[in-house]
């Protein structure tokens, strides 16, 4: 059940006559000593007919939990950012204070070898015990909750509007799938706040805050995926970012900040050891290939000597930026290698 205290009533009833404004909320925690003083001095003002207690009661009954920053079930990592949300809505189980968890964040319109490698990462870092944290959208925030999932671990969710409304609305049962298998949909607004493009960039920040570094993958040049990883930096979190094909637009944002300093990586070992985790017992050089990264495997495979990227591009007869995309993730994946004599398997 809900902490009924007279401030989490005070602040929920507060949160929802200002339309979850995160500056408005923080002009009155700044000016009161208390969010229970605070709705007794503006509730006349304020009010538009919300009664706390039947407020409180919806919570109730939705199954929702509000926690406060003073509470000592708010994450930790959260205390720590600039701008932390005043309270969160949970559904569902938080990770222990301990727990280590990572970001997983990219573009919706994450291309098929991107979905698995968010897919796989999550995966293999939740068979070591990370918590896995993404938004629920499309693309790579998706696969990273599904992979995770399917490995057996623990993701969070967290959303840009009120936690009783699942956007995009086709991930709901991802979303109960979550929370049947003990994980947590988060978000700082109240039941009813609606989306809102300002708000996904809100709950960025929320994002990165509860995990230990960010995991960029596939992020365009104004993706909201840079922004949380902004974040991070601000938050003195780590970021870490696989690299793309060179001329995908996609990917130009990736790079981006590979050059601003984020560290590159090409497997979970990486990520792992820069969180001083126990390294993963098997990486990505077991991901599963989709067809075109198939087809140019078969092509080296009946090859004696290493093959060019046109020669690649010849024989598979695959377009060339599907042929150099899947060569650039075979290579990341660690299934080949390029030598001066052009592109071979790994054996």
């Amino acid at each position: 059940m809900p902490d009924s205290s007279p401030d989490a009533l005070s602040y929920h009833a507060l949160a929802l006559a200002l339309h979850a404004n995160y500056p408005a909320l923080a002009r009155v925690r700044q000016e009161y000593k208390d969010w229970q003083t605070a709705w007794s001095s503006l509730a006349k003002e304020k009010a538009g007919g919300i009664d706390p207690e039947a407020a409180w009661r919806t919570l109730e009954r939705q199954g929702i939990r509000l926690i406060l920053s003073n509470d000592p079930a708010y994450p930790p990592g959260l205390r720590e950012i600039p701008w932390p949300p005043f309270g969160i809505y949970v559904r569902g189980t938080l990770p222990g204070r301990d727990t280590p968890a990572l970001a997983i964040v990219g573009t919706r319109k994450a291309t098929e070898s991107s979905r698995e490698l968010a897919r796989a990462f999550a995966g293999e870092l939740a068979r070591v015990g990370v918590v896995i944290v993404s938004g629920l959208a499309l693309g790579v925030d998706a696969a990273s909750h599904v992979g995770c999932l399917d490995a057996g671990g623990k993701t969070v969710a967290v959303l840009g509007s009120g936690i009783d409304r699942i956007y995009p609305a086709l991930h709901e049962r991802l979303a109960q799938r979550i929370l049947d298998r003990h994980g947590a949909i988060v978000s700082e607004y109240p039941p009813g706040t609606p989306t809102l493009p300002y708000r996904f960039l809100e709950r960025n920040r929320i994002v990165s805050g509860l995990g230990r570094g960010v995991l960029v993958i596939e992020a365009p040049e104004h993706s909201g995926a840079l922004a949380t990883a902004r974040f991070a930096l601000e938050q003195n979190r780590d970021v870490f970012v696989v690299p793309g094909p060179a001329p995908h637009p996609h990917f130009r944002g990736s790079h981006a900040l590979i050059r601003a300093g984020a560290e590159l990586v090409t497997s979970t070992a990486h990520i792992l050891e820069a969180l001083h985790l126990a390294p993963a017992q098997a990486v990505t050089k077991d991901l599963s290939e989709t067809r075109e990264e198939k087809i140019i495997l078969d092509v080296l495979r009946a090859s004696a000597t290493p093959l060019s990227i046109d020669k690649i591009i010849e024989l598979s007869k695959l377009k060339t930026p599907i042929a150099n995309q899947a060569v650039s993730f075979l290579a990341i994946k660690n299934r080949i290698q390029e030598s001066e004599g052009g592109y071979a398997l790994i054996s």
